[in-house]
């Protein structure tokens, strides 16, 4: 079943990437849980996932890739804005297990919209990423 989303969201959607949405659940937080390799998910933030494009390249915010003028006016108006990825102190999710299913449901209310098209291994690697991001800006906000 498909959600309906404002025409901003859905604008987005479809610049972005045609995105499958199924009800797929992750592995991440089972028994199961894979460890990731966060150089691959760096790889997949910057490429395939297209975190990127709201969260910015590497996790910095005002280091967005080159976009359509629509595409980057579209995101810099979001409200509320993408999360600073590299601030852990503002960040509200403070497990894999939570972190994971925002990435497969989306959420409500924002711009980030479900992304089921990465594979179990690439969520946990991406989750990987995510970590080393947090920890490099914990060490920024110290200096």
């Amino acid at each position: 079943m498909r959600r309906r989303r404002d025409v901003s969201v859905g604008v987005l959607m479809s610049v972005m990437m045609c995105w499958a949405v199924s009800d797929a659940s992750p592995t991440i937080g089972t028994a199961q849980t894979l460890l990731g390799n966060a150089e691959a998910g760096r790889s997949v933030f910057n490429g395939k996932g297209v975190c990127h494009y709201c969260h910015g390249v590497d996790g910095y915010r005002d280091k967005r890739p080159k976009l359509e003028v629509d595409t980057a006016a579209l995101i810099a108006r979001l409200n509320p804005p993408p999360s600073d990825l590299r601030n852990p102190k503002s960040l509200r999710l403070k497990t894999d297990k939570a972190r994971a299913k925002l990435i497969r449901e989306g959420h409500e209310g924002t711009a980030m919209f479900p992304d089921t098209t990465m594979t179990d291994r690439e969520l946990a690697d991406t989750l990987a990423y995510l970590a080393v991001l947090r920890r490099e800006g914990s060490r920024g906000a110290q200096r």
